[in-house]
């Protein structure tokens, strides 16, 4: 992906999210899932570092990716929040987690090596979407079938990266394993702790 095709994905993806989140009909639902979650995140970032030549690359696009296209939606998003709220959500929340994507985007490109370490750093980007997949499995449980598509996306998401992604069964078995294992690990940890996925 060329520079304008990274701030162009951004800016319509920022768009999106911004109007998507202006639609009281759609709250909690999987159509707004995306302004709330981070599956869609791995998998944008995952888009963009596979296209990308080392890790400096990666990283920055991932971070520039990121950095345009939160406060545009934001700045959509103003009207109806206020600039006190839009500012909080932004900079308290949204702001250190996208500057995360610096090393995070290095750390990503990793993933398309065709090797152990290309399918463990994949696991950790599909064990965060299988962890966002089962709290939203527990959420449509509750409220069928509110967040049906977000689910079936999470499955989908970690099916396509790993198929993608890892081109040997080899390192595809070792990454299904260890998103497996990752994600009851959590899981486990998680009840013991009585915390929320």
């Amino acid at each position: 992906m060329t520079w304008p095709v990274i701030a162009a994905f951004a800016a319509i993806i920022g768009i999106y999210v911004g109007v998507i989140n202006q639609i009281p009909i759609l709250y909690d639902t999987s159509f707004r899932d995306i302004a709330v979650s981070y599956e869609w995140w791995v998998l944008f970032a995952v888009l963009i570092v596979s296209n990308c030549k080392n890790t400096k690359e990666a990283g920055l696009k991932c971070l520039v990716f990121f950095l345009i296209r939160q406060p545009i939606i934001y700045l959509i998003e103003l009207p109806m929040l206020g600039w006190d709220k839009a500012m909080y959500y932004y900079l308290r929340i949204w702001l250190p987690i996208t500057l995360l994507t610096l090393p995070g985007g290095a750390i990503a490109f990793y993933a398309k090596k065709q090797n152990a370490l290309g399918a463990v750093v994949l696991s950790i980007g599909n064990t965060v979407v299988a962890l966002l997949g089962v709290s939203y499995f527990q959420k449509l449980c509750h409220s069928f079938p509110r967040h049906l598509l977000t689910v079936v996306s999470c499955a989908a998401i970690i099916a396509v990266l790993l198929m993608g992604m890892q081109q040997k069964w080899k390192t595809r078995f070792l990454s299904a394993a260890t998103t497996l294992l990752l994600t009851a690990g959590v899981i486990i940890w998680a009840v013991l702790n009585e915390r929320v996925i």
